[in-house]
């Protein structure tokens, strides 16, 4: 049996992805797989239960057998770190390891999920280079590429792990970069003993959200058709500008969502000129008809909702990370990447592991 920890030194860069794409291209390589995400401090609670909803994702989507307190065995919620600093102590580690036995019984390979970023768990003395250790699991780094100073943090990595760093994925890289990427960055980390397995690109369909998502979230009023709710949101844009300049900044965002206050209708008319997938409305302040009217022409909802402008536009980036990787179609299309891009043979190579 085998094992791989799947890490991160920040949140939403596609790991929980990451994890679905490997547990799903190994079940077609006939390898029997199981799954587990040991430390969660990201929390859901519903009346009858409290658990990680990654955990709960991938449990359902692949039909795991095991139960998801095996699969998310600790969970950080703020009482467990207040009966720590009470000094009420609990052995974490032993539930992890637990649950670690059952889930790898039986089973060729094991992909644990790791926490959100490399120190999230230590209070409960599981953070990522912990448990790696603890279950001796080579470490597959994925890490969003933004520019050279990307690779200060997987140096970093690699110089606290060792060759307990199996290698790097590098993720989310912007279009006109991946050259770049390819002939010099990639190059430059496998001779400093950093092996890349590939480097994605960014892609509209996995960036974005749906209207339905955002309203979900947000909450409000959503004025418009039901089916218009399935409009891929990509951008965020804020309307806070004068009406001169507001059709040249809307034309730079294509299915975007304007977030602008509701008593702006310059700017939701010249918002609804563009290629716009939903207007977000802030102040609780119904438009006009006149925006109404053009709305309705053009298929676009309108979210009205009470907060203010900054307070929507910082709820509305939280949920561009948290929703996106949890719909059966990003998954397809995130798979569909890695094994046109993602090379398997290296790593199964790496890990002793031999496809049947």
């Amino acid at each position: 049996m085998v094992t791989l920890y799947v890490a991160s030194t920040e949140t939403f860069v596609g790991k929980s992805a990451t994890c679905a794409g490997l547990i799903e291209r190994a079940q077609r390589d006939g390898f029997r797989v199981g799954y587990m995400k040991p430390v969660s401090v990201s929390v859901t609670r519903t009346e009858t239960s409290v658990h990680d909803e990654d955990a709960a994702f991938i449990r359902e989507y692949f039909a795991l057998p095991d139960p998801l307190e095996r699969l998310a065995p600790v969970l950080v919620t703020q009482g467990v770190v207040e009966q720590l600093m009470r000094g009420q102590a609990s052995d974490f580690a032993r539930r992890l390891r637990e649950a670690y036995l059952a889930v790898s019984r039986d089973r060729d390979l094991v992909v644990v999920e790791g926490a959100n970023t490399w120190a999230e768990g230590s209070v409960v003395d599981l953070s990522a280079d912990q448990v790696s250790d603890m279950l001796q699991a080579p470490v597959l780094l994925v890490t969003r590429y933004r520019s050279p100073l990307s690779l200060d943090a997987v140096l970093a990595v690699q110089r606290y792990l060792g060759d307990r760093l199996l290698g790097v994925l590098l993720n989310e890289v912007e279009v006109p970069k991946l050259d770049f990427v390819h002939s010099r960055v990639a190059p430059f980390l496998e001779q400093r003993g950093v092996p890349i397995f590939a480097a994605l690109p960014q892609d509209p369909q996995l960036a974005g959200v749906t209207v339905a998502d955002l309203f979900e979230y947000l909450g409000g009023q959503m004025i418009g058709r039901p089916e218009w709710a399935e409009r891929v949101v990509e951008h965020l844009v804020i309307g806070a500008m004068g009406t001169a300049a507001a059709l040249s900044h809307f034309r730079r965002r294509a299915h975007k969502a304007v977030i602008t206050g509701g008593d702006r209708t310059d700017l939701q008319l010249a918002a609804l000129e563009t290629s716009t997938s939903v207007l977000v409305l802030t102040g609780n302040i119904r438009p006009p008809a006149v925006v109404l009217d053009r709305a309705e022409e053009r298929a676009v909802p309108v979210i009205v909702v009470a907060d203010d402008t900054l307070t929507t536009v910082e709820r509305s980036e939280r949920v561009f990370g948290h929703i996106r990787f949890k719909q059966a179609s990003k998954i397809t299309r995130f798979t569909q990447m890695l094994n046109e891009m993602f090379d398997f043979k290296r790593l199964y190579d790496q890990l002793g592991l031999v496809a049947g």
